[in-house]
């Protein structure tokens, strides 16, 4: 059977179509996605209705593409981008009305355990941490023995730290440094876990990041493997916002041109925090953990 599943995120919307058998077993058809920023349109708590217009428009879009392909169902789950406002019953009901489509929207602990489930799938990671670095929020998970010991979601997230601190495209030097505070005030609150020689990063945020430094130290696109000190010089490059830093963003992830810096930065920062060696970035996450532990187990 087929199963079209949409991750309605704070910055990208994103519908994954995969295969699967009668065994459970997946494979990725093909997937699409959406810069939506929704994170943009919220107001003082509210997402406005311009910002839920941008939702029923890429899931519309969405439609019509499964339409074409001859598939009329569609799995929707949210995120922060629906969780961390204050009308979410609104917007979830105007989705309904305007596509059809009832929006999953999952709590931050639960985003952070199917992010483990769906990084297990490559990882196999048993002992250690995960984190997913989203748009409004970022999960970090830990595990011992496979057994998740802890997880939460904390509201910084790329696209929020740039709404709140960039007045441009580029973040300048003082808005850096007023960055860099705020996220290391929000992770000296959290309850992290302790250090962990086996870290795993989760998301759009992390692959992206991981795509610059493969690109600038000439490693190979499928490369999944990043060292402390390859982290930190990448985010220096970043940081530095030099041409260099504009060549490896335009050519990996010019989507995020915005976004790419608050994002590593935060990147940066969690990993000091949980790191103790190196660090795998999946390429499953949230999307593939909602599949084979909210769907698949369901019977769906």
């Amino acid at each position: 059977m087929k199963i079209a599943l949409t991750d309605l995120g704070s910055n990208t919307v994103r519908m994954s179509v995969y295969d699967v058998d009668e065994e459970k077993k997946f494979q990725m058809l093909f997937s699409e996605k959406q810069m939506a920023g929704l994170a943009s349109y919220i107001d003082k708590g509210l997402l406005s209705a311009e910002g839920i217009d941008k939702a029923c428009q890429v899931l519309q879009g969405f439609q019509w593409l499964l339409r074409q392909f001859d598939m009329t169902e569609m799995k929707v789950f949210a995120t922060a981008s629906l969780r961390n406002i204050d009308n979410t019953a609104e917007a979830v009901a105007a989705i309904r009305d305007r596509t059809g489509l009832e929006v999953d929207v999952i709590s931050g602990e639960t985003e952070a355990r199917l992010d483990y489930y769906g990084a297990m799938l490559d990882s196999g990671i048993r002992d250690g941490s995960m984190f997913d670095i989203g748009g409004g929020s970022t999960e970090i998970v830990s595990v011992r023995q496979g057994i998740i010991q802890s997880a939460q979601s904390l509201p910084v997230g790329s696209l929020n730290l740039f709404n709140r601190f960039v007045t441009r495209i580029w973040p300048g030097r003082r808005e850096m440094e007023k960055m860099e505070r705020y996220i290391r005030k929000n992770l000296d609150r959290a309850s992290l876990p302790e250090k962990a020689d086996q870290v795993c990063g989760i998301g759009g945020t992390a692959r992206a990041v991981l795509k610059i430094a493969n690109a600038h130290f000439g490693k190979e696109a499928d490369n999944r493997t990043l060292t402390g000190k390859e982290l930190r010089e990448t985010v220096k490059i970043l940081t530095d916002r030099e041409s260099e830093a504009r060549r490896l963003i335009l050519k990996c992830c010019p989507d995020r041109a915005h976004t790419i810096l608050p994002g590593a930065m935060m990147m940066e920062n969690v990993c000091d925090k949980l790191c103790a060696g190196g660090l795998y970035i999946s390429k499953y996450g949230v999307r593939e953990g909602y599949l084979c532990h909210k769907l698949l187990q369901d019977g769906t």
